[in-house]
């Protein structure tokens, strides 16, 4: 497989344990079902695709001294991705739990990612070097407010693009002093609700969907694909081209988790091979839709074609 331009993915990576019901959720009470436990985290994720097109990518996350950290170091680095960047930690490997009823669609989760705290201002200042050399930067909210503007300010300083993933609503908070100190922001992927707190509007329509991309425009961010779910994802860019594309009939869906992760990657690695964004933003979707489906491996295969 050829490798491609370097990519640099800041953020979490964790081990996810999914369980998911036999029948319709009944809350507040056992219900039955089966669980998997997987190696993930939205950075790690993003990561292990893009090594899977092709990319050259280095991951820089906190991993645990524990079976768990090593799992994922040993799974994640035979997948493809550089992990000489990540930082060990004397704490338990993150770890994201969520419950998914019958249809594949995510009732509640838990994320513990008190580990990434360990992934400081300094550790991202000492790794200064490997931001220039990337070809494109990657960051999630897992990290914490001064190390995402760390980071945000060192990819502005080196003119190197920078891809932001707010993760929940309760995380998009940490990318606001980014966006209020303008720093340039080359790509954002919010689905609704997070756009809404990211731009401190409500986001109950068309209007107010376009409105409140055009405030996060105003504060730097040149492209917006705004996850809708079932309904696809609206595209916005600062020169005010937008664009609905619907989300790909990929058949029943098995599990939403790692979709967006998924939809973010491919669209960074349409615009680091040069395509214009809807073209990218198109191949993210596709991405997405084999996760739901099941159809990882599938791809995979495609892409070693």
């Amino acid at each position: 497989m050829t490798m491609g331009p370097s990519v640099l993915v800041a953020g979490g990576a964790n081990l996810d344990i999914k369980c998911r019901a036999d029948g319709p959720v009944v809350m507040r009470t056992s219900n039955p079902g089966t669980a998997t436990v997987a190696c993930g985290g939205v950075a790690r994720n993003v990561a292990e695709h893009l090594a899977g097109r092709g990319a050259a990518v280095r991951l820089l996350t906190v991993l645990g001294e524990d079976a768990a950290g090593e799992r994922i170091w040993r799974e994640t680095q035979a997948a493809g991705v550089d992990m000489s960047l990540c930082l060990r930690a004397a704490l338990p490997t993150g770890s994201y739990t969520a419950v998914l009823d019958h249809e594949g669609e995510l009732v509640v989760a838990v994320a513990a990612m008190h580990i990434l705290d360990a992934l400081d201002t300094a550790a991202i200042a000492a790794r200064e070097e490997a931001v220039l050399e990337a070809a494109f930067i990657v960051a999630d909210a897992n990290l914490s407010p001064p190390a995402l503007a760390r980071l945000a300010r060192l990819a502005g300083a080196h003119g190197r693009p920078l891809a932001l993933e707010p993760v929940s609503v309760a995380k998009a908070a940490r990318l606001a002093p980014i966006l209020a100190a303008g720093v340039p922001v080359a790509l954002m992927t919010p689905n609704r609700d997070e756009l809404a707190a990211l731009a401190g509007l409500p986001v109950d329509g068309e209007a107010a969907l376009a409105a409140a991309t055009r405030t996060l425009h105003r504060r730097g961010v040149h492209r917006l694909a705004v996850g809708l779910g079932a309904h696809g994802v609206f595209l916005s860019t600062a020169e005010g081209e937008t664009a609905l594309l619907p989300a790909p009939a990929a058949g029943r869906a098995r599990d939403v988790t790692g979709a967006g992760d998924a939809a973010l990657a491919g669209t960074v690695f349409g615009l680091l091979s040069g395509w214009d964004f809807t073209t990218a933003a198109c191949e993210g979707q596709r991405m997405a839709a084999a996760v739901v489906t099941g159809r990882d491996e599938a791809v995979q295969e495609e892409f070693a074609r």
